[in-house]
């Protein structure tokens, strides 16, 4: 069978649904001979026909009737599908998939998702967990859309925006020769039992420790390692050393372990969200949109905030 003009169908339902020509072309905005001759070309290129007509009624053949019946419900559904691809083209509905490091998931990362959710619920984000070297390659080949990533780890072609500036802690056991002080020298950390996340895994982490560390001349000294963090906290709480964060993680922290500040720490821990430039689908732009007015807002808290 042919294909078949998708306004003649049209055409053929308003008749349809009214059988009478004359208000079947003053809904759609025809002359009564242009629908009379679309009727009549419809039928000639399906062969069979589809109404019968007197001077005094016009019918459905069964042929017409099951057309009806079936057509109505298909172009339904030809015409959510067709409003769906337009939400997706202008970024009001797909899908994305945001990477996000350990030390991202405490920061401004989550108000920029629910901000986003919010405003485009038809849009699906997959937030997975990636460590730094996982969301490179993710960039490269193009599965990751966004990734929350400490700023040191990114590098062209990505794109960033900075999203949140941290100070470093000391996480300790509470049974710790520290207890009861407020804060400590780097020199003092140096000198004690570290624990720390693997340098493969934490790969944008670790160089920041050693940097921290270097500009005083002194060497980070780590006893133990641990790929995830809730394993880290854990020998942490079995006092096999101390521990170095940000301070974001502070509220999120077990039982068993307190937190000191570090007095002489010169550096931050900064968080950016992170994007290949050429690489951005519509409803990426949109996220790109409230990514970069939120951080305008926490730069500038008296800048009105789009509705």
């Amino acid at each position: 069978m042919p294909l078949l003009p998708l306004a003649k169908i049209q055409v053929f339902l308003a008749l349809a649904e009214t059988l009478n020509f004359r208000r079947a072309a003053e809904r759609l905005g025809l002359a009564q001979p242009s629908l009379s001759r679309s009727i009549a070309q419809l039928e000639d290129q399906l062969g069979f026909k589809l109404l019968e007509r007197s001077t005094r009624r016009v019918s459905l053949t069964d042929a017409g009737e099951a057309l009806y019946r079936e057509g109505e419900t298909a172009m339904s559904g030809l015409t959510r599908a067709c409003e769906n691809a337009k939400r997706v083209a202008n970024g009001a509905a797909g899908k994305m998939t945001v990477g996000y490091t350990t030390f991202a998931a405490n920061g401004s990362m989550s108000d920029i998702i629910i901000e986003f959710r919010n405003r485009y619920p038809d849009v699906t984000v997959n937030l997975r967990l990636m460590a730094s070297p996982e969301q490179w390659e993710g960039f490269a080949n193009r599965s990751l859309d966004f990734g929350f990533i400490l700023s040191n780890a990114c590098n062209p072609p990505l794109e960033t925006i900075a999203i949140s500036s941290e100070r470093m802690i000391i996480v300790a056991p509470l049974q710790h020769p520290w207890s009861g002080r407020k804060s400590i020298s780097l020199r003092e950390v140096a000198q004690t039992r570290v624990v720390a996340g693997t340098a493969q895994r934490w790969k944008g982490f670790r160089p920041l420790l050693d940097s921290l560390f270097a500009r005083q001349s002194l060497t980070l000294h780590v006893s133990e390692e641990a790929d995830d963090l809730p394993v880290l906290l854990q020998l942490v709480r079995s006092g096999f050393g101390c521990t170095i964060l940000d301070a974001s993680f502070i509220a999120t922290l077990p039982s068993g372990v307190q937190t000191f500040e570090i007095e002489d720490a010169d550096m931050s821990v900064d968080v950016s969200l992170a994007w290949r430039a050429d690489d951005l689908s519509p409803a990426a732009r949109r996220f790109l949109e409230v990514a970069r007015e939120l951080e305008q807002f926490r730069l500038n808290p008296g800048h009105s905030r789009l509705p």
